[in-house]
């Protein structure tokens, strides 16, 4: 499983992007700083495993 690293990742462009390389099978990790983000776009994708 390849892995991927996802920086503004609860912002809009990638919260996006988050689920699509989960689509695609990659593993996410996700960072963000919250500064502009928003846990809200992300998390639908708290319970999965990758």
């Amino acid at each position: 499983m390849k892995k991927i690293l996802i920086t503004g990742a609860a912002g809009f462009l990638g919260s996006h992007l988050c689920d699509r390389f989960i689509a695609e099978g990659f593993h996410v990790i996700a960072m963000d700083n919250l500064i502009t983000g928003d846990l809200n776009n992300i998390s639908h994708l708290f319970p999965l495993s990758n």
